[in-house]
């Protein structure tokens, strides 16, 4: 019976093993030096969300004790208290709202209903809904797509107008009244890419690679409402990247912001 011959393991140099363990040592190093800034970036979410809190909670406070303590008050004082307090709570809610949507991104057990879709279509009932309404009145809007433009996606159509919705508002509270805000889209080999363009304040140099962190507190980054909480962009993010997508934004100060966003186009059954 023939013996079985089984190849010799080829040895390994000193010079191999040393470089395998250095670049290990370095992986290793990229990995731990992440999970520090997650870490720091976490601490400093919950900061910034401790302090966005704690302002309409306190006006709301103030607002009852006034309520309860002025007993001539006028009706038109009262109303205007009540309006204030509901303006905090929309606040509240909205602020609440975002924090939410931003856990069930983080979640990977959180599915997302996806469909496949023409995104020309999306892309155009979005841009008409905002040219709809009254708070883009002194906004010069414009949707660029090429013509009988059709690309088709899969995509959960809800988050994926939540992020436009987010950018549209964003560039309305970082721009002037009769300053451009701009959709446009093509189609590309494998890629869809969406591009949403003011011509407003822009944003520093310093603070464009930190505007999609949560924790992020430079006012050219931050989402709209009273005072703003600073969760849009990062919100954004998550949603795109749970695409399968990516979200990136050019700026210059003084001329205007560009977010793009790229997203896989659908495979051709």
């Amino acid at each position: 019976m023939e013996k079985k011959r089984y190849a010799k393991p080829q040895a390994i140099s000193r010079e191999e093993l040393e470089k395998a363990l250095l670049s290990a040592n370095e992986e290793l190093s990229r990995a731990n030096e992440k999970l520090k800034q997650q870490e720091r970036e976490r601490r400093e979410f919950l900061r910034n969300l401790s302090h966005d809190l704690r302002a309409p909670m306190t006006a709301l406070s103030s607002t009852i004790g006034l309520l309860r303590e002025k007993k001539d008050m006028d009706e038109t004082e009262r109303m205007e208290l009540l309006s204030l307090m509901d303006r905090r709570l929309k606040n509240l809610k909205s602020m609440l709202d975002e924090i939410f949507l931003l856990g069930q991104m983080d979640n990977p057990e959180q599915v997302l209903e996806v469909e496949t879709i023409d995104a020309g279509m999306l892309l155009e009932e979005f841009f008409y809904s905002c040219e709809a309404d009254v708070k883009f009145s002194e906004r010069e809007l414009s949707l660029k797509l090429p013509k009988d433009f059709s690309c088709m996606v899969c995509v959960d159509p809800q988050r994926i107008v939540r992020v436009l919705d987010n950018l549209f508002s964003n560039a309305l509270r970082y721009s002037r009244a009769g300053d451009l805000i701009e959709l446009s889209a093509k189609e590309e080999t494998e890629k869809l890419l969406i591009s949403v363009r003011d011509t407003g304040v822009g944003i520093l140099p310093e603070d464009l690679p930190h505007v999609f962190e949560r924790s992020f507190r430079a006012d050219a980054s931050r989402t709209p409402g009273d005072g703003g909480h600073g969760l849009g962009l990062a919100i954004a993010r998550s949603i795109m990247e749970r695409h399968g997508g990516t979200i990136w934004c050019e700026s210059k100060p003084g001329v205007g912001s560009t977010f793009f966003l790229e997203l896989p186009k659908a495979e051709e059954s």
